[in-house]
């Protein structure tokens, strides 16, 4: 019998579905020493903007550049026996740092991109070093949980089951959790305290309280931690946290939502006694720290404000009173974590109206990105002695967190009229062109700092760090690492 003919070679596979070869050449002036990490670790990126490639391809660099070691004396169960791997959120050591130059104020967007590097170690090493190592994990407001869970969403086969990230760390997730809530919240007020300062937005107008950011952060805890429960098979810890998801739900949309500004904004209160008590604690010798309160609160009230100011109040804003002033953290933070729900769609669409204020030339809308507090309140650009300043400068930190925001509205929400597809595009273009168009003093574009000025386009704290004839004038490449 003739044999069956030879079966035909498999057609070649579709130019579309072909991995694309990274070619970063037309970025080498951008990542520089970093090009060959940069090809060997991270996703490929193209598209048909220029200032988006640009922006993309530097904020690596920058990622990069930012990568460092806590010390090998720091043992970290888990992590590389060189010591962990750590981000850092300034090149050189600052004052107000903790162990490695780490400050856990970024940690989050630090996270976010670390999920996507290659090497898992990185990510891994990040969450262990907060988590069960040295570093100061309560000094500004974090959500550790939220960000290990995103990243086994993302990495994992079988996200939480045993081997992944958020399986191991789970019990410190769940002890951390715990720890914020025996400091933070406000028994009387019923809700998460914290102030401005150590939410990372130094003189924001709305000053402390009950703030929309923090309270949103532990819906999203709780149900990160929910979620790992369940993959791990612990269903009595997930429905614990589905209740503690619930109660933070409740607090956002029921405490903090403004009938009269159609937004959500801070219930005005003062610091709990269970924070100033561990405050105390903390300025022991033999505290975990040595005696540095900092490493668990910043400051409170308005950094560096005259006496006799009219806005914020010179004594605060009345207590229990929810706070007249819309501010962008207050936008963001709401759907970036995911505590307003997509069903029913009325109510859905009651919460997004508050989009609106993003084009609203008198609330953030600016030609270099969103403004941090809304043009038309009386506290816009408040006078005050401080450096960094969240009354109205752009803000990549917190641009970053709109811009996430928005797409999870545009994703897991009924349509809105305030909020769609050209509003994200037109958001994160302004994003980009902040980084290749904007001005810094001394240097050239792609550059990015702390805070923008939302109308002339420049970076406020490199330029008052240039002109000033006592500070050294040093590299801050990316005191952010918001993608």
């Amino acid at each position: 019998p003739r044999r069956p003919p030879p079966p035909s070679p498999p057609p070649p596979p579709s130019p579309r579905l072909r991995p694309p070869q990274i070619e970063t050449a037309p970025f080498a002036f951008v990542l520089n020493e970093s090009r060959a990490w940069v090809e060997q670790h991270v996703p490929y990126f193209h598209s048909s903007d220029e200032d988006l490639n640009t922006a993309y391809w530097y904020r690596w660099r920058v990622f990069h550049l930012h990568l460092a070691r806590a010390p090998k004396s720091q043992r970290t169960p888990g992590c590389d026996p060189k010591g962990c791997h750590v981000i850092t959120e300034f090149l050189k050591k600052v004052p107000w740092s903790g162990p490695a130059n780490t400050i856990v104020c970024p940690a989050g967007h630090h996270f976010a991109e670390a999920r996507w590097v290659k090497d898992g170690r990185y990510a891994g090493d990040y969450a262990r070093f907060w988590l069960r190592g040295a570093g100061w994990r309560k000094q500004y407001t974090f959500w550790p949980a939220h960000s290990v869970w995103r990243h086994s969403l993302l990495v994992d086969a079988r996200p939480g089951a045993a081997g992944s990230l958020a399986h191991e760390l789970l019990p410190a997730l769940e002890a951390n959790y715990r720890d914020w809530v025996r400091t933070h919240y406000h028994t009387g007020a019923r809700c998460m305290f914290q102030s401005c300062h150590a939410d990372g937005q130094e003189n924001s107008a709305t000053l402390d309280g009950c703030r929309p950011t923090i309270n949103a952060v532990m819906f999203a805890e709780a149900t990160a931690i929910a979620a790992a429960a369940a993959a791990a098979g612990n269903a009595t810890l997930s429905a614990q946290f589905e209740e503690e998801a619930a109660r933070w739900r409740g607090v956002v949309l029921e405490r903090l939502w403004s009938e009269d500004l159609s937004f959500f904004t801070t219930l005005a209160q003062p610091p709990p006694k269970s924070l100033h008590a561990e405050i105390q604690w903390y300025r022991r010798k033999d505290s975990p720290t040595k005696g540095n309160s900092q490493s668990v609160q910043t400051y409170f009230g308005c950094l560096a404000c005259p006496r006799g100011r009219a806005c914020p109040p010179e004594r605060g804003w009345p207590v229990g009173k929810l706070v007249p002033v819309r501010e962008l953290s207050a936008l963001a933070s709401p759907w970036y974590f995911g505590a307003v729900p997509a069903a029913p769609a009325g109510r859905s669409r009651k919460f997004a109206t508050a989009w609106a204020q993003l084009h609203d030339a008198k609330g953030f809308a600016s030609p270099w990105g969103p403004r941090t507090t809304e043009r038309r309140s009386q506290c816009y650009n408040f006078s005050n002695a401080a450096q960094c300043n969240w009354n109205g400068p752009v803000w990549p930190f917190e641009v970053s967190k709109a811009a996430t925001a928005l797409a999870e509205l545009l994703q897991t929400h009924p349509p809105q009229p305030h909020a769609g597809i050209a509003a994200w595009e037109a958001l994160m273009l302004t994003y980009a062109r902040a980084h290749t168009r904007a001005r810094a003093e001394g240097r050239a574009p792609p550059h990015v700092d702390e805070d923008l000025h939302p109308d002339d386009g420049y970076w406020i704290t490199r330029r008052k760090l240039h002109i000033s004839p006592y500070l050294p004038l040093s590299p801050p490449i990316s005191p952010y690492l918001p993608l």
